[in-house]
């Protein structure tokens, strides 16, 4: 599932192998620094209360200003160093601005930089601080940050990637609150996450039709947060059993993300797990398992007496979007289990006529290849770059 950032949780967090690497201890903002970039923590709050940060890269290293703003949005799981972990040119957040941009990192509600709000407390008011969907996430956040960032900048759009859940929540976002369909200039959409019913992955098949009995098991025992916690004691001995089980953690992370693409940038490894996974609500994935099993992209399901109040319906709404009038750009693999030729054909009959799509043309590339694979700038990078090209203010 366009990073079913449960991918992340069992193929990276659980199941990689860790080796030491010199900026694992380091913080986003000392990242971007060490390749000398200048770097900026925003901090800014949503309408329902949660407080949400973004790192920004106002201009490159061989610039001082920016010609436009650009918003990197994490899938499931992630966060916003996401995009410069692999260093530049191969992480897009570096590429980009030294293309000229001013590059904004977004950090989702319940993310490591995210993980606050004005009354409640994400540890001893779970249920309430962690009662939200990626819905929220599209109604709340996005709108947040790309009017905080126009404020910030006095401009009146945004170019915008996402990977993953950072693609549900744009078209979420454009299909409920059509207004800011006037405020994307472009959308590039890595891994496109709608009908997630296409999956070729059996394993998370099986799992979506499961989600019924996982959701009430985990609400029997307050969890309301992935991973828990607690977990970082769990992490630690799962790091040191994968040491002698390599060849099993890797095959693993092939399994999750689709079939080996020969890209993974092992020697990142430490880094992405260091940076993320990072903390995400347990019904963003039920969310996520309800379209699975249901085939349609829709609001969240609370059974038909709770959709009555929700909705005034026993069923919810599904996500209209022949209101998305916005330029969007679909990439996609046919080795990717979650976002395949399948479901971009499904999506292509409900968005505009004018959307592009461009099939990534390495064989086997996976999910995960858009985040951690060797080479991003010529896979990735420069194909981004050339359709924001053409939508510049000229």
């Amino acid at each position: 599932m366009a990073c079913f950032y449960i991918s992340f949780i069992l193929s990276i967090e659980y199941l990689v192998l860790v080796t030491s690497h010199p900026d694992e201890n380091l913080t986003g903002m000392q990242l971007i620094q060490k390749y000398n970039y200048p770097a900026e923590m925003h901090t800014y709050a949503t309408k329902d209360g949660y407080i949400l940060k973004a790192l920004r890269i106002p201009h490159g290293r061989h610039n001082n200003h920016s010609k436009e703003s650009v918003v990197l949005v994490h899938g499931m799981g992630g966060r916003s160093e996401n995009f410069i972990l692999l260093g530049p040119p191969n992480s897009l957040a570096f590429y980009l601005s030294d293309q000229g941009y001013d590059v904004w990192l977004f950090n989702a509600r319940g993310t490591a930089l995210s993980r606050r709000h004005r009354t409640l407390n994400p540890n001893k008011e779970r249920k309430k601080f962690w009662n939200f969907s990626w819905h929220e996430m599209a109604v709340y956040d996005l709108p947040a940050t790309i009017d905080y960032i126009l404020k910030q900048t006095g401009r009146k759009s945004v170019f915008y990637v996402g990977h993953s859940q950072g693609t549900t929540i744009l078209m979420v976002l454009l299909a409920e609150l059509p207004e800011y369909n006037e405020k994307i200039r472009i959308g590039v959409l890595l891994a496109p996450s709608a009908y997630l019913n296409y999956t070729h992955s059996p394993l998370i098949a099986l799992g979506a039709k499961l989600y019924g009995l996982g959701e009430r098991l985990l609400a029997l025992v307050n969890w309301y947060e992935m991973p828990t916690p607690n977990s970082q004691s769990i992490n630690s001995l799962i790091k040191i059993l994968c040491i002698s089980l390599q060849d099993i953690c890797v095959d693993v992370v092939n399994f999750i993300g689709g079939t080996d693409s020969g890209l993974l940038n092992k020697t990142a490894m430490p880094l992405l797990l260091e940076h993320g996974p990072s903390g995400f609500a347990a019904k963003q994935v039920w969310h996520y398992a309800q379209i699975i099993a249901s085939g349609e992209f829709k609001q969240y399901d609370y059974g038909a007496k709770n959709n009555m109040k929700m909705y005034n319906s026993s069923k919810p709404p599904k996500y209209d979007l022949s209101r998305v009038t916005a330029h969007l750009a679909l990439f996609y693999s046919t080795n990717d289990p979650y976002s395949n030729h399948k479901m971009i054909e499904k999506l292509k009959e409900h968005l505009p006529a004018y959307t592009l799509t461009y099939e990534v043309p390495v064989r086997n590339f996976n999910h995960l290849d858009y985040l951690i694979a060797r080479n991003l700038k010529g896979i990735i990078n420069e194909p981004v770059y050339d359709i924001f090209k053409v939508h510049e203010i000229k």
